[in-house]
C-alpha cells in the first residue's frame, strides 16, 4: 500500500485484536503514531480494546491521557470504550469516573456501566443504575436486561427479579431468546424454578435454539433438581435441539449428583460422536469429574490420557480421583508431574495434596506443602486452612494444627469442625468439647459433621450421657437428621462402656435400616467385652448383608479365642478359608528421603527385605529379654 491513512491502520489494529494478536495490534498503533498519523475516535476505540486483550491497565491509562490531550474525551463513543476498559480490567472506580464525565449518555453508555458493575460483582449498583436508566430518557433495551438479570440472579433477590420481569413484559422483550435465556437464568439463581419453567414453556420449547434449554437444564442442576434436568435433556434430544459444551457440562453435573453411571456412559458416547471432547477441555473435565465422584478410577484415567489438551482442572480432577480411592501415593506422583509441566497451582489442587499427605501421614511433606502455600499466598484461603488443620492433626501434630487455627481470620463451620475433630482424635476430649461450646458461643452454625466429631469425642472420653444428650439435640435443637455415621457413633459410645444390650436396643429402634458399619461397631464392642452370644447374632446380620466380609470372621473368631473357645475360633477360620474369604493384608509405610516404602504382613517384595527381617529378629530378641510376651490371639 503506497499511502496508508488512519483508516487502513485502524483496520490492521482491529484485525489483530479480533484474532487475539493483541501485542501486534498495539505495535501497529505505535507504528502509526511514529509515522505521524494521528488517531481518530475509531482508532482510539480500537486500541482500547487491544489494552483489554493485553490485560494492561497501564497502557490503557497512557491511551486515556492521549485521548484527553487531543480532546476526544468529549466523544461519547470513545468515553464509552474507556469506561468499558476500566471495568473489564477491574478498575470500576475509574470506570465510574469516566461515566460521570460523559455529558450526553445514551443506551450504550448506560449498558456499558451496568455491565461493568455486574462484571465486577457490584450487583446492587448494577440494579440501581437500571432503575436510574428507566427514569431517564434512555429506555433500557435487551442488552440492559441481560446485564441486570445476571446481577439480580447473583443477588438472589426475588423482589428485584419481579421488577425486571415486569419491565420485560411491559416492553414486549420476552420473545427474544437472549432475553428469555437471561430471565430463565435469573429466576433459577433466585430459586424461582416455577417462574423459570413458565418463561421456558411459554416461549422457547420449540424455538430450535439451545441457549434457553441450556439455561433451564443448568437451573435445575444448580437447584438440586437433577432428575428434572436429565428429563429436560432427553426432551431436548427428542426435539433435535443440538447440544453444546454448556449442555453437556450441566448434564454431567446432574448425572454425578444422581450417580447414574449407565446414563453417564451413554452421554459420554454422544460427546465422543460430536467431537466436543476434542474441542473443549471443559467437557472432558466434566466427564472425568463424573467418573471420579462415582469411584471409577480407571475411567477417569482413560479420559485424562485421551485429552489432547489439559488444564489445571484436568490435573486436579485426576489427583482428587486418586485421593478419593485412597491411592494417595499416586496422587502425590501426579502432583509432582503437574508441577514439572509448569502448571500454576490453585487452592483446590493444593487442598487435594494435603488430603493425600493426611492419608499417608506424611507430616514432613505436609510441612513442605504448607511452605509452598505461604509462598503463593494461598495459605489464608478458608478451604486450605481447614485442610491444613486436618492434615496436622491427623499426622500427629495437634500443636501445629492449633497454630493454624489461631491464625484463621474468618472462622467458619468447616474450620471449627476440623479443629474439634483433631482434638477428639488425639483423645483431648475436654478440649474438643470446650472448642465446640466456643463455636456455639460465637454463633457459628453447627452441621452434621461437627456433631459427628462431638459424638466421637464423647465416645472416646466415655462421656455416655453427654453423648446421648448431643444426639437427642440433633433434631430437637439443631434441626439436623441423624445419618448412619451418627447412629454408628452412638453404638460405639454405648459399646465402649459395656452397655451392649442398650446398644442393641438402640439399633433396633433406628428409623433407618442399619448398615454393615453399625453392626461392625457393635461386633467390635462384643469382642472387647467378650459377649459371644450377641457377637454371633451381630455377625449373622453382617454376613447376611455382605457374605464376603473378612473382618466379621476375624472379629468373631478372635472373640471365641479370647474367651477360651479355641475350637470354635479355629473352626470359624476354617469356614472362612473354605468359602474363599480372604483377609486383606495389613500394611504400613514410611517416607525416607521423599520416597514412600510400603510394608505388608509377610512381605517378601521389598528390595531390602533381608536387612529388614534381620533387624526385626534382633528387635524380637531384645523385647523378649525385657519380659515382653507376644499377643498372637488376633493373628489370622
Amino acid at each position: 500500500m503506497f499511502e496508508r491513512n488512519v483508516f487502513s491502520w485502524t483496520v490492521m489494529i482491529v484485525g489483530s485484536t479480533e484474532n487475539g494478536f493483541f501485542l501486534e495490534g498495539f505495535e501497529f498503533f505505535c507504528e502509526m503514531m511514529n509515522h505521524g498519523i494521528l488517531a481518530d475516535e475509531f482508532a482510539y476505540s480500537s486500541i482500547i480494546q487491544t489494552c483489554i486483550g493485553l490485560d494492561c491497565v497501564e497502557l490503557g491509562r497512557m491511551v486515556h491521557a492521549q485521548i484527553v490531550i487531543r480532546g476526544y474525551v468529549s466523544h461519547t463513543f470513545v468515553s464509552t470504550s474507556l469506561l468499558n476498559m476500566y471495568a473489564k480490567l477491574g478498575m470500576i472506580e475509574d470506570s465510574y469516573k469516566v461515566f460521570e464525565t460523559i455529558t450526553k449518555h445514551n443506551q450504550v453508555t448506560w449498558n456499558a456501566m451496568i455491565s461493568g458493575f455486574t462484571w465486577n460483582g457490584l450487583h446492587l449498583e448494577a440494579f440501581d443504575h437500571f432503575l436510574r436508566m428507566k427514569k431517564g430518557s434512555n429506555a433500557p433495551n435487551m442488552y440492559t436486561v441481560i446485564s441486570v438479570s445476571k446481577a439480580v440472579g447473583n443477588l438472589g433477590d426475588t423482589r428485584k427479579e419481579k421488577e425486571v420481569q415486569n419491565y420485560v413484559s411491559e416492553f414486549g422483550l420476552e420473545s427474544n431468546f437472549l432475553v428469555g435465556t437471561a430471565l430463565i437464568d435469573m429466576f433459577s439463581k433466585c430459586e424461582s424454578l416455577s417462574d423459570a419453567r413458565s418463561v421456558f414453556d411459554l416461549r422457547f420449547t420449540r424455538c430450535g435454539v439451545n441457549t434457553p434449554w441450556n439455561a433451564m437444564i443448568s437451573g435445575y442442576t444448580q437447584c438440586g433438581f437433577s432428575q428434572e434436568a436429565l428429563e429436560l435433556f432427553v426432551e431436548m434430544c427428542r426435539n433435535d435441539i443440538k447440544s453444546d459444551v454448556y449442555t453437556y457440562c450441566s448434564v454431567f453435573n446432574a448425572i454425578t449428583a444422581l450417580k447414574l453411571l449407565r446414563f453417564g456412559k451413554e452421554v459420554h458416547g454422544m460427546v465422543l460422536k460430536s467431537g466436543l471432547n476434542m474441542k473443549f477441555v471443559s467437557v472432558s473435565n466434566a466427564i472425568a469429574d463424573t467418573y471420579a465422584k462415582c469411584g471409577l478410577l480407571e475411567d477417569v484415567r482413560k479420559v485424562f490420557d485421551r485429552m489432547e489438551e489439559r488444564d489445571i482442572v484436568s490435573w486436579t480432577t485426576l489427583m482428587i480421583a486418586y485421593s478419593q480411592c485412597s491411592e494417595w501415593e499416586d496422587a502425590l506422583a501426579i502432583f509432582s508431574q503437574m508441577r514439572e509441566e509448569g502448571f500454576i497451582l490453585n487452592q483446590f489442587t493444593l487442598s487435594s495434596v494435603l488430603v493425600a499427605c493426611t492419608g499417608l501421614g506424611l507430616l514432613e511433606y505436609g510441612h513442605q506443602v504448607h511452605s509452598l502455600l505461604c509462598k503463593t499466598g494461598l495459605d489464608t484461603d478458608n478451604c486450605i486452612e481447614s485442610a491444613l488443620i486436618d492434615m496436622y492433626a491427623k499426622c500427629g501434630s495437634i500443636t501445629e494444627a492449633h497454630k493454624v487455627f489461631k491464625k484463621v481470620s474468618n472462622l467458619d463451620t468447616i474450620t471449627w469442625t476440623a479443629v474439634i475433630s483433631g482434638y477428639a482424635q488425639h483423645g483431648l476430649v475436654e478440649d474438643a468439647l470446650q472448642l465446640f461450646r466456643r463455636m456455639e458461643h460465637f454463633g457459628i452454625k453447627t452441621n452434621a459433621v461437627t456433631l459427628l466429631c462431638v459424638l466421637f469425642a464423647c465416645s472416646h472420653g466415655g462421656m455416655v450421657e453427654e453423648g446421648l444428650n448431643y444426639f437427642q439435640q440433633m433434631e430437637d435443637s439443631y434441626g439436623l437428621v441423624p445419618e448412619m455415621e451418627h447412629y454408628a457413633c452412638v453404638v460405639d459410645l454405648l459399646g465402649r462402656v459395656g452397655r451392649l444390650d442398650d446398644a442393641m436396643e438402640f439399633i433396633e429402634r433406628m428409623p433407618i435400616e442399619p448398615n454393615v458399619m453399625v453392626w461392625q461397631t457393635l461386633l467390635g464392642a462384643c469382642r472387647v467385652h467378650g459377649n459371644i452370644e450377641l457377637g454371633e447374632i451381630t455377625a449373622q446380620k453382617i454376613l447376611s448383608i455382605m457374605p464376603d466380609n473378612s473382618a466379621t470372621y476375624v472379629l468373631l473368631s478372635n472373640t471365641y479365642i479370647e474367651k477360651g473357645s479355641y475350637e470354635d475360633g479355629l473352626s470359624l477360620r476354617d469356614v472362612m478359608k473354605e468359602q474363599g474369604v480372604k483377609k486383606e493384608p495389613g500394611q504400613s509405610w514410611i517416607s525416607v528421603k521423599g520416597r514412600i516404602h510400603k510394608f505388608y504382613a509377610g512381605d517378601q517384595q521389598h528390595p531390602q527385605k533381608e536387612a529388614i527381617y534381620a533387624k526385626l529378629e534382633k528387635l524380637k530378641v531384645k523385647i523378649k529379654s525385657m519380659g515382653y510376651a507376644l499377643d498372637l490371639s488376633s493373628v489370622l
